[in-house]
């Protein structure tokens, strides 16, 4: 069953107005014209213009310039100021009749403010427009591929060979209690000059030899984890290809400790049958499927109906900026609904700012990594995330003052 979280007083508002916007025009104007007879009952029964109750007009004005605009506006502005102006004297008991400047006066405030509000909508509506528009043209983007570093690729051989590399484990946490729930395996190849973990794997399979390094990587992840406690998982990464070699099954057989295995997209998946077969035999030993990158290409989402993985790991490109981005707070929302559905839990990547944090917690995501929460190192990792904690803490506080 989907957790109830409290929504953010940004989420709410945002929630309200939508509401407002989508109202029937009928039934608009029916509250708008209910609002304004309320209105002028209350003014006339606590005595007349005299009284600040003729401040309540501002609320339906604000009403219809949320839902109509600037018409909505002028003609609901010009109806308050004629019900709180001439139709209102200044003292019901006396019948002591406004000045002309008094409620000439109010009736410009009320078209001024009803004006300001139309405009701060309208804005809100245009930069929320152009937010959507920048967010579909980078989320559906194609990522480009980054050329093989032909350096690297008689090297690989030898980084195989002396096995130099080494494994650190980024830790991944519960995002409803901030619990270490496992460790990601990620490999560091020790030669100079530096290169990231993915031109290396790129160019052994350049080589030929992608198979050979990511299986290497797996042993050496799995003998450096042997203090990791059974009930803390241990992810490694691994390419269809991989996935597809017998090394695989009987390297997980021989370790003594399930794996969650995940799936990168290096190469297209030409046949799912056969990898399926391959992927139950791993889950018979123990291992656990995630989907790496979710959303970062169709491939990645033909991965997910294909392969049913108790994982989906959401690719960085929609983790982050999820606070600001009205697409990646909607694709969000789908997405954890279509893992509680599946029973597969939801992991967020690449998390680097309070605010994304604290938006994801707010959602209902299961799991979260990324350098906010624990950077790469070598075991043993914190049990407790303490930046978990404190974002709980913030969306149990607004959750409070909504």
């Amino acid at each position: 069953m989907r957790r109830s979280r409290p929504a953010a007083p940004e989420a709410l508002r945002d929630r309200a107005l939508a509401r407002t916007v989508t109202v029937h025009p009928w039934l608009a104007a029916g509250a708008t014209v209910a609002g304004l007879a309320i209105c002028w009952g209350l003014v006339w029964v606590t005595g007349g213009s005299e009284r600040a109750f003729t401040h309540t007009f501002y609320v339906p004005i604000v009403f219809a310039a949320v839902r109509f605009g600037l018409r909505g506006t002028a003609v609901t502005s010009m109806v308050a100021a004629t019900l709180a102006g001439p139709l209102m004297p200044l003292s019901t008991v006396s019948g002591e009749a406004q000045s002309t400047q008094a409620w000439l006066t109010r009736a410009v405030m009320y078209f001024a403010v009803g004006t300001l509000v139309t405009f701060t909508v309208e804005g809100r509506r245009r930069a929320a427009e152009r937010q959507l528009a920048r967010d579909v043209r980078e989320t559906l983007a194609p990522a480009a591929a980054r050329p093989v570093d032909s350096s690297l690729v008689p090297q690989v051989r030898t980084v195989l060979e002396t096995s130099a590399f080494h494994i650190v484990y980024q830790p991944i946490y519960a995002l409803r209690t901030g619990e270490l729930l496992g460790v990601e395996a990620l490999t560091r190849v020790d030669v100079a000059p530096y290169r990231p973990p993915d031109r290396w794997f790129a160019a052994a399979r350049e080589a030929g030899l992608g198979t050979e390094l990511e299986l290497a990587a797996v042993r050496a992840a799995v003998a450096g984890a042997s203090s990791l406690p059974d009930d803390i998982d241990l992810a490694v990464n691994v390419s269809p290809g991989t996935v597809a070699d017998p090394r695989l099954l009987e390297l997980l057989t021989g370790t003594g400790r399930p794996l969650v295995l995940e799936i990168t997209e290096h190469a297209g998946i030409e046949d799912y049958d056969v990898l399926a077969g391959r992927i139950d035999a791993l889950r018979q030993a123990g291992a656990r499927i995630a989907v790496d990158d979710a959303g970062a290409g169709i491939a990645s989402l033909r991965h997910i109906v294909q392969l049913a993985p108790s994982v989906i790991k959401l690719d960085i490109s929609l983790a982050q900026g999820v606070a600001t981005s009205p697409l990646r707070r909607a694709l969000a929302g789908s997405l954890i609904e279509f893992a509680e559905q599946t029973g597969a839990e939801l992991l967020v990547e690449g998390i680097e700012t309070g605010e994304d944090l604290v938006t994801w917690t707010s959602l209902g995501a299961h799991s979260v990594q990324g350098y906010l929460v624990g950077r790469p190192s070598p075991l043993p990792v914190p049990q407790i995330s303490m930046a978990i904690a404190r974002g709980v803490a913030a969306v149990s506080r607004a959750g409070r003052r909504a």
